[in-house]
């Protein structure tokens, strides 16, 4: 296991938070729909509702009108063409995210934790070449666990003492709540957060806000 630079770690969210995939995963899961002949498709709007949700969340409202289980399988077939898709038509980086990155793992070490599927995490990395400044990734298709359980597992596997947590969304706030952890908003991304907490509105803003966090 690599030696890291700070006992202190930054865990990462990745849709809403590192990267807007949200039309490539619409376009994806459309596409899988009309290649298995199913009447369902997606909107931009529906699409950005599900951001950040597990599969267990997703399925009754993608696919209302039949049992969870065939919803099951209508999902699997939209996220087997998902993962295929994004290989190839990866999603945007936020603006001076490279820069920042790089700047933060110089100071810290740097994770991702995803409530995504197996290979949904590693298109992030390997299509836009991300993988030089993260040590490790999680996600719920790795686990099976909620994102709290997860966070934790990766605060154990590395013995950090702190841990930030950086998402988008409510559910990330309360996931990071239930680890007992450090919370920050990207509130740049998908989600609305009105508890008072700790927030950016663009990552040039994080490494401040973390080293203070940190007591640095």
């Amino acid at each position: 296991m690599e030696k890291l630079i700070s006992k202190n770690g930054i865990i990462f969210d990745l849709d809403g938070t590192l990267w807007d995939a949200i039309k490539q995963i619409m376009d994806a899961r459309n596409i899988a729909m009309e290649k298995k002949s199913l009447k369902y498709r997606f909107s931009y709007e529906k699409t950005k509702s599900y951001m950040g949700l597990t599969p267990e969340e997703t399925i009754p409202l993608a696919f209302e009108d039949v049992d969870f289980s065939k919803g099951l399988s209508y999902f699997k077939i939209a996220l087997n063409e998902e993962i295929n898709y994004l290989k190839d038509n990866p999603g945007k980086l936020y603006p001076n995210e490279e820069e920042i990155l790089n700047k933060l793992k110089d100071k810290y070490p740097l994770f991702i934790v995803s409530n995504s599927d197996k290979g949904y995490i590693e298109n992030y990395l390997d299509s836009l070449n991300m993988n030089k400044y993260f040590i490790d990734h999680l996600c719920a298709g790795d686990t099976n666990k909620p994102k709290w359980q997860n966070i934790l597992i990766m605060k154990e596997k590395y013995k950090l003492d702190k841990v930030i947590y950086v998402g988008d969304t409510l559910k990330d706030f309360n996931e990071t709540k239930k680890a007992g952890q450090i919370f920050v908003h990207a509130s740049y991304g998908f989600g609305r957060i009105d508890e008072k907490v700790n927030k950016i509105t663009n990552l040039e803003e994080l490494p401040e806000l973390v080293d203070k966090l940190f007591g640095i």
